[in-house]
């Protein structure tokens, strides 16, 4: 959801000339009209303050401006090449979203979630990973707190943590770690290749260069390898010390062999399909 209070800005890769936007991490450009410059020249204005300008400078009604204004910034961050930069208290934005949700109810739609855009270092194999799992940070902690609190059933909540809640922690976390190191495997095939990662509502994934076929492959493979390899390691140290919790905690993990097939949006990657 995006607000004419909000702000927009150009995320690193992304650059702006006279008339073409350029993306780096996708290799391509795109012609802009003399709209589209104008906008996107006053990135880091409030929407509401660049549509009353473009209504001023193209002599348009001011409803007029303002849809214009939103439908090309919520196109541009559908596609990661401008981020959000929102504006108020977080709450608020959390009381926005919940009412637009309801009224979207009926339609059994929810609000099209934003998209946000962030620079990965693929200089080497370690700083390609380091800054993958820091990009992703805040999205694993909220994933392993929303897994935890859907899997601990109410009574662990008002009773307080028990063998039943340790499990239910251990999926929570093992769901959010795999997430994580998903996307650091894939980086870390990235070496010299510029990249960055997406989170769009539940998907995160990583934006890159072209590849050739081979590496393409290697990459793909590499994500899930990567969250299969620790999920089977923290399996066989739980059932080596009889440790349930620690088995639980790598089953999410070990569950990533499913993207190696063509289940999978990186099986099929793999495999060129």
């Amino acid at each position: 959801m995006i607000a004419t209070s909000d702000c927009v800005e150009l995320p690193s890769g992304v650059s702006l000339t006279s008339d073409r936007l350029a993306d780096t991490v996708r290799g391509c450009s795109w012609p802009l009209n003399d709209s589209g410059s104008f906008i996107l020249r006053r990135a880091g204005s409030p929407l509401d303050a660049v549509a009353r300008e473009l209504a001023e400078a193209h002599d348009l009604p001011p409803d007029v401006a303002r849809f214009d204004v939103l439908r090309f910034i919520w196109t541009l961050n559908s596609l990661a090449l401008v981020n959000i930069v929102p504006s108020g208290h977080r709450l608020r934005r959390l009381a926005d979203w919940l009412g637009l949700t309801l009224r979207l109810a009926p339609t059994g739609a929810l609000p099209t979630p934003i998209t946000r855009r962030r620079r990965l270092d693929t200089g080497s194999m370690v700083r390609g990973v380091v800054s993958t799992l820091r990009a992703s940070g805040f999205r694993v902690l909220a994933i392993a707190t929303a897994s935890t609190l859907v899997l601990l059933p109410p009574t662990m909540i008002v009773g307080g943590p028990g063998r039943v809640g340790a499990l239910a922690v251990g999926l929570g976390v093992g769901t959010a770690i795999g997430v994580g190191l998903h996307e650091a495997g894939h980086a870390a095939m990235l070496r010299g290749v510029p990249s960055a990662l997406v989170v769009r509502g539940r998907r995160t994934f990583l934006l890159h260069a072209p590849l050739a076929p081979a590496r393409r492959s290697l990459v793909a493979v590499s994500g899930p390898a990567a969250a299969v390899a620790a999920g089977m390691a923290l399996v066989l140290l739980g059932a080596a010390h009889a440790e349930p919790s620690v088995v639980v905690l790598g089953l999410p993990l070990a569950a990533h062999s499913l993207s190696l097939t063509v289940l999978g949006g990186d099986g099929r990657a793999a495999c060129g399909i």
